[in-house]
């Protein structure tokens, strides 16, 4: 089985209502009134990580407009509709018609979901899209995998390689034995595990109170949240992993019956705005990236990036060799060498 290509990296719901922005102005009262159909959009986490602040105006702009009005939708930024952890839950039962969500929380339901969550999925920046965004075969496999569970996926937005913000140095697999650090879900609990660590799962708002007082000696996530809760304040070392244990990759979905509730027309409109927000989103994740790593540096994290073909990024990859034939065993062959050859 081919190992999938390293990440080389030198520089990372829908109810009837009214636009939450626009609704205080008679504007956006009129136009929540004109509308047939509200979309609620829940997110969590850095309110201005570009998943967020790009993807939801974008998406929001796309859709009312497509629809010609027949469409308002809603916002729900930093949990304040669902937590981060209760997604899968939310999104099944409707309690939000579409938000954000880790890829990891479908992994143990979607075997595609669980192949982009593994220590094994590598794309490259400048493969990312073509690997896994709308139109691969990746996006539409992922796509009937949770339509099973009457789930839409609307975009894949890349979250860049997972790091770790430290309280003290930890640059090699030995600096993680004995240390609690925090984790987002199951796959990120496995790769700490494996290194010795204690994981300790929490939400995205819990980790800054966490570093601060102590509850964990690091935290592994990604560079959008790690710069927007200003982590630098708590935790002045930053550890690149630059794929050595994977990509993080975030989501938008959508309750199937939700989607299917609207008219085949504005079905099309939500898809086609979820495909194009995607394509914008990812373009300003990948231009955040190194302004993100500057602002960092500028408030005194200590960074360190892996760099592919050296004793250190060997190190990891040959300490998380036991996790990545673990995960092997527990994923399709097909859909291994599928996502290998590139098709």
């Amino acid at each position: 089985m081919q190992q999938l290509p390293r990440r080389m990296w030198g520089r990372r719901t829908v109810v009837l209502g009214a636009l939450a922005a626009l609704a205080a102005t008679p504007c956006g009262a009129a136009r929540a009134a004109d509308a047939q159909y509200t979309l609620r959009v829940s997110s969590w986490g850095s309110p201005t990580a570009p998943q967020v602040s790009v993807f939801v105006p974008t998406f929001t702009k796309l859709v009312e407009q497509g629809s010609k009005g027949r469409i308002a939708v809603q916002a729900f930024p930093a949990g304040a509709l669902v937590k981060e952890q209760d997604v899968p839950s939310a999104i099944q039962s409707r309690v939000v018609d579409i938000s954000l969500s880790t890829i990891g929380a479908w992994a143990s339901v979607s075997p595609p979901a669980a192949l982009i969550n593994s220590v094994m999925f590598r794309p490259t920046q400048a493969n990312f899209e073509s690997s896994v965004c709308s139109g691969s075969t990746l996006f539409k496999a992922l796509d009937e995998s949770l339509q099973k569970r009457d789930v839409r996926l609307l975009a894949v937005l890349d979250n860049g390689p997972p790091m770790v913000a430290s309280r003290a140095a930890m640059t090699t697999p030995n600096a993680f034995r004995g240390k609690a650090v925090r984790v987002y879900d199951k796959a990120s609990a496995e790769v700490i595990h494996t290194l010795g660590g204690a994981p300790s799962t929490m939400p995205v708002s819990d980790v800054y109170p966490a570093l601060q007082r102590g509850t964990v000696q690091a935290a592994i996530g990604g560079l959008q949240g790690i710069a927007g809760l200003k982590e630098y304040e708590v935790a002045k070392y930053l550890l690149d992993g630059n794929g050595a244990w994977g990509v993080g990759v975030t989501v938008y979905v959508m309750n199937g019956a939700a989607l299917t509730a609207l008219p085949p027309d504005l079905q099309q409109v939500v898809l086609k705005a979820g495909k194009e927000a995607e394509t914008v989103t990812n373009k300003a994740i990948f231009a955040f990236f190194d302004k993100a790593r500057e602002t960092l540096r500028a408030h005194g994290m200590q960074l360190t990036i892996l760099q592919p073909d050296t004793p250190e990024y060997a190190a990891f990859t040959k300490a998380l060799e036991p996790l990545v034939k673990a995960q092997k065993s527990r994923l399709p062959a097909s859909l291994l060498q599928q996502v290998a050859d590139g098709h």
